[in-house]
């Protein structure tokens, strides 16, 4: 009969920790017991000295384990240096003082050190644990400054962000908006009309992708979309009207349509976005001149954008006079 769960023993995500506790505590035991060879061998005088340099520095990097293995050696042979005759069992009461000094040092800088490395191995993984969650808060916090919190698509902090990594790319650029979007609201009331703005951003999600998509105000929205085919925008541009033709709230249907310009083409310069933006605010006139849910689109030209720059400057010239003359 099978069983879940873990099977007996440590977890799985523990084994490694585990096996590196082994090696670790493998390399102090050999390492001690060469250092152990060498000082006999050389005659060093005080050897004990060294080898408590030797339990320090490896409790100090690798902790308890490899600190009662260094303990375990010094104690050995502490046993072989101090016995008569090397015997390992017989002592003179002063060299059994010695033993007793020298284990109890190596017992105490044990715990001293490990409890030391335990403390500094928890808080390392304290600080690793609050950088991570650091990092999240401020992707979350990024993506919260760069996205349009009614509509779920990108705002225009976004699309300033966004705004280089067009260069040199083939893209659609569209401006479209809502249809008669103040009636809307002033027939039902401004939170029926963040119901249908938010209802569009899923749409615009769904049709284009949110990250493709940014609110440019109000009912307004501009689409970049990078390498798409010409002959598939047209089908993503349906997909969207029978999305916004679908809208319900309790019941009633609240049917959203939408006017949208577009052209596509290279963007080779950084300035071409912007002269591409008003190219396709101008097709969004024309759709609404003739008559509003409909798209007019066109290959990019930068003088004719050019030219339809200079005209949204002079129309801004122009109210900027006019509120100069009749303030409100």
């Amino acid at each position: 009969m099978k069983v879940a769960g873990n099977p007996v023993g440590a977890p799985r995500e523990d084994r490694p920790a585990q096996r590196s506790g082994i090696i670790h505590v493998l390399i102090a035991l050999g390492t001690m017991l060469a250092l152990s060879l060498a000082v006999w061998f050389f005659r060093i005088p005080n050897p004990n000295i060294i080898l408590m340099t030797g339990l320090v520095l490896f409790t100090s990097v690798y902790g308890f384990g490899a600190g009662f293995a260094c303990s375990a050696v010094i104690v050995a042979y502490s046993m072989f240096f101090f016995s008569e005759n090397n015997s390992w069992v017989e002592y003179s009461a002063v060299n059994l003082q010695k033993m007793a000094v020298i284990a109890l040092g190596a017992l105490v800088n044990t715990l001293l050190i490990g409890n030391l490395k335990r403390k500094q191995t928890h808080a390392t993984r304290q600080l690793t644990e609050m950088n991570r969650l650091l990092r999240t808060d401020n992707h979350t916090l990024e993506e919260a400054s760069l996205t349009d919190a009614l509509t779920g698509v990108r705002n225009r902090f976004g699309l300033r962000r966004d705004y280089g990594q067009f260069e040199n790319r083939y893209v659609h650029v569209m401006m479209m908006d809502l249809d008669n979007f103040k009636r809307i609201n002033d027939t039902y009331g401004h939170a029926v009309g963040d119901y249908i703005l938010k209802k569009a951003g899923q749409a615009l999600s769904q049709a284009f992708g949110a990250n493709n998509c940014y609110r440019y105000g109000g009912d307004e929205f501009l689409i970049i979309c990078v390498d798409m085919d010409r002959d598939v925008f047209p089908d993503r541009l349906n997909t969207l009207k029978q999305s916004l033709t679908g809208i319900y709230l309790n019941d009633k249907h609240l049917p959203a349509r939408f006017s949208a310009g577009y052209v596509y083409g290279d963007c080779e310069f950084s300035h071409d976005l912007r002269l591409m933006i008003h190219q396709a605010d101008h097709n969004l006139y024309e759709a609404k001149e003739q008559g509003r849910d409909r798209w007019v689109g066109g290959p990019f030209s930068r003088s004719d954008a050019a030219g339809f720059e200079r005209d949204d400057r002079a129309r801004e010239r122009r109210a900027v006079d006019l509120n100069d003359l009749f303030p409100t």
